[in-house]
């Protein structure tokens, strides 16, 4: 697991890693990262306070870009780390707008928050994406929470971010949203039931999740991640990337055509990790 390793090991990049120290720390150096993305910011988060967990601090090299290290700033990932944390780097003065139209800046994902935090995603998804396609989209965000507090809530916590684009520059209407939970992966909670119970490895499981009726309990319950790719329009681009233990699964859907596929990483992680982001043409 990701505690046992030394050496420098990429966190979802070469440009941002981690590595182990002789006196037991955890370093996440992100100093050439050229640009973050929610996924960055929640996957950093929940990497520390796992070590955490185990009386392990962490120090965060910040980018050396200053634009990089100003986002993270903005995006409260320095408030979300431990409070150990030691943070190195310059980090700049900052003057804060509003930005709650456009920005979730990374917070604890727990059953008391999950309604507020809902609230302001559904408010950034349909002003950004409409009405007809915000609702749609949401209902995909509603999967990701639900999963990380129905299977994922750990006293390690859980973390979710988002970012909405305009699309002047590009042409898309973009939103993307990161949930990273640190509790007993989709291995283990599919494990949990009967059904699922040959699965041997991660990869096999997060493929399976993807199925339609799929769950790690016996109770009957809705499509689940099927809804993450099928909820939005046709006119959407969808992706959907999740890890969990050793297993990598990029799956995305254009119009009518999906395309799934799911391998092992050199580097397991724990609890789920979770990026979605859908994109309309203007």
């Amino acid at each position: 697991m990701l505690l046992e390793l030394a050496g420098r090991h990429p966190l979802l990049r070469d440009s941002l890693a981690t590595q182990s120290t002789a006196n037991g720390l955890l370093v996440v150096d992100a100093r050439r990262l050229l640009f973050a993305s929610p996924l960055d910011l929640t996957a950093t988060a929940a990497t520390a306070h796992t070590h955490a967990a185990v009386g392990i601090r962490s120090t965060l090299l910040l980018p050396d870009s200053a634009d990089v290290a100003s986002y993270m700033q903005r995006m409260d990932l320095l408030r979300a780390m431990p409070r150990c944390t030691q943070v190195e780097g310059e980090v700049p003065d900052e003057i804060r707008s509003d930005r709650s139209s456009t920005l979730l800046e990374v917070e604890a994902l727990r059953p008391d928050t999950a309604d507020a935090v809902s609230e302001r995603l559904g408010r950034v998804a349909t002003h950004h994406l409409g009405l007809r396609d915000g609702r749609r989209v949401f209902k995909g965000i509603g999967e990701l929470i639900d999963n990380a507090i129905s299977h994922g809530t750990s006293t390690c916590g859980s973390f979710i971010a988002a970012q909405a684009y305009s699309g002047k520059t590009t042409g898309y209407r973009r939103l993307e949203i990161a949930v990273c939970d640190t509790g007993i992966g989709v291995l283990s909670h599919l494990r949990g039931n009967p059904a699922h119970c040959g699965i041997t490895t991660s990869a096999e499981a997060l493929d399976r999740a993807l199925q339609p009726g799929v769950s790690g309990t016996s109770d009957m319950r809705g499509n689940g991640l099927p809804d993450l790719l099928a909820g939005t329009s046709d006119t959407a681009a969808t992706r959907l990337v999740l890890r969990s233990g050793d297993g990598l699964l990029r799956a995305g859907r254009l119009r009518r055509a999906a395309v799934t596929r799911s391998i092992s990483t050199a580097t397991p992680v724990r609890g789920t990790w979770s990026w979605l982001r859908v994109s309309y043409r203007h």
